[in-house]
C-alpha cells in the first residue's frame, strides 16, 4: 500500500509540474481563424500592351532588349497577324521573343485592310 501511495504521489507531482508547461504550450499557439485565408493574388495592373502592327518606333523601344535598329525591323515587316511571326519572319530570336511576347499583341489594322470592292 505505501508503495503504491508513493506511485500516486508521483504520478501527481508531474501532473502538477507538467501543467503550466501544457497551459503556457496551448495559449502561445495561434488559434486557427474560423474561416479560410484568401490566397495572395497579384495586384492587378493596367500594363500596356502594344500592338505590333500599330506602335510606333517610340513605343517599341520601350520593350525589354528592343533597340532602335529591332523596333525598325518590326516595323518593316508589318504586317502581322500572330506574334509569333517575329520569329518566323526573322525579326528576332526566340530568347528576344520570350522576353517581349507578354508585352505585344497583334490586332489587324482596318486601315491596311484592302477593301472588298462590290460587284
Amino acid at each position: 500500500m505505501k508503495r503504491s501511495f508513493t506511485i500516486y504521489a508521483l504520478g501527481m507531482l508531474v501532473v502538477l509540474l507538467a501543467s503550466p508547461h501544457v497551459v503556457r504550450a496551448q495559449s502561445a499557439t495561434p488559434a486557427t481563424p474560423a474561416t479560410p485565408a484568401k490566397p495572395a493574388s497579384k495586384p492587378k495592373t493596367s500594363e500596356v500592351k502594344y500592338n505590333l502592327n500599330t506602335a510606333s518606333k517610340v513605343e517599341l523601344m520601350k520593350l525589354t532588349g528592343v533597340d532602335a535598329a529591332t523596333a525598325d525591323k518590326i516595323i518593316a515587316a508589318r504586317p502581322y497577324t500572330s506574334k509569333k511571326e517575329l520569329v518566323s519572319k526573322k525579326v528576332m530570336t526566340q530568347s528576344e521573343y520570350e522576353r517581349i511576347h507578354e508585352h505585344v499583341m497583334v490586332k489587324s489594322n482596318p486601315q491596311a485592310a484592302p477593301k472588298k470592292t462590290g460587284r
